[in-house]
């Protein structure tokens, strides 16, 4: 029997004289365990799901880089030296077999210079996560040292490639706000404008445009990234883009979007703890919710896509495969 006709049959005996409250309880109990007669879970459809994965995958790989980036930059350039290698050993797993050497910096207080990035042809695996990173990261920076006040770095990306994703484009930062507090706590707020192109095994490719404001806080506890939309004057929305589905999106964060990272350290991919964004799918013209939960956070690569009354937890991918 579908389970409409019997929803509609139990509603009929229960309005019988002989249904007797007792009887009538057991049978509802009995049934309602095994069957709702209210309306079924609304689940987003399929190609729905593809464009919020498709979403993640851009955003993980392209995001990362500028995590990558501020590792690397704040492991310190020797003072006084012009051309010289970091002075602190980078401990973080994603950097640890890359080669990064400084060059052309400003000798006396290090206010422009040039960084490289160059991980092997062979490819770079990160010690937990498994992930797989092959080509160069350039950074320039100008205006001051890279976390300065109205200081600029610009990234620049050469035959880079990430889990077989291979991304070209430019990254540029700069430096909005910087506080210091002491040597365990201080905040940066960088302005960033990045423009990509990425392109899977299959052929297939997505570009974006990034616009939007990163504020990290550092201190001996935890370092917090925390992602906002632009200010209304630079642009409506923090990324726009067509994804490899041919899909053209918007997205707009709607609660800022927080990363930790003792999260990116143990997680296999770059993405928030919590906070929540819309994308738009333009081409459908669908809204979407992107949520990835509250202050109460688990590194767990769980996110929840919400479509109006329907919604699916999808776990976040980084990588080359089908979505």
């Amino acid at each position: 029997m579908h389970q409409k006709a019997l929803c509609r049959g139990l509603r009929n005996m229960k309005n019988r004289p002989f249904f007797n409250v007792f009887n009538s309880s057991i049978l509802f109990f009995a049934l309602t365990v095994v069957f709702s007669c209210g309306p079924a879970p609304i689940t987003p459809a399929v190609d729905k799901q593809q464009t919020a994965t498709n979403d993640g995958v851009i955003s993980i790989l392209t995001d990362e880089i500028d995590d990558l980036v501020s590792i690397a930059l704040n492991t310190s350039v020797p003072s006084g030296t012009a051309n010289n290698g970091r002075m602190d050993v980078v401990t973080d797993d994603r950097l640890t077999c890359a080669s990064i050497v400084f060059s052309d910096v400003d000798p006396v207080d290090r206010a422009f210079g040039k960084m490289t990035i160059t991980f092997p042809s062979t490819g770079c695996v990160d010690g937990i996560k498994g992930n797989v990173r092959k080509g160069t990261i350039s950074v320039t920076w100008t205006g001051g040292r890279w976390y300065r006040e109205g200081a600029t770095h610009t990234i620049t990306l050469d035959n880079y490639i990430a889990n077989d994703i291979a991304i070209t484009g430019t990254r540029s930062l700069t430096v909005a706000s910087y506080t210091y507090t002491s040597t365990t706590f201080y905040t940066v707020i960088w302005d960033i404008v990045a423009n990509h192109k990425l392109t899977w095994p299959d052929g297939t490719s997505a570009t974006l445009s990034v616009t939007n404001t990163k504020q990290w806080d550092h201190s001996s506890g935890q370092e917090t990234y925390t992602y906002s939309n632009p200010p209304a004057t630079v642009s409506s929305y923090s990324a726009q883009g067509t994804n490899r589905h041919g899909k053209t999106f918007n997205v707009t964060i709607t609660t800022p979007l927080v990363y930790f990272y003792s999260c990116v350290r143990v997680s296999k991919n770059y993405m928030p703890v919590y906070g929540a964004k819309t994308l738009t799918n333009v081409t459908d013209n669908v809204a979407m919710s992107i949520n990835y939960g509250s202050a109460s956070y688990a590194c767990d690569n769980v996110y929840t896509l919400i479509i109006g009354s329907g919604s699916i937890a999808l776990h976040a991918k980084n990588n080359s495969s089908d979505d």
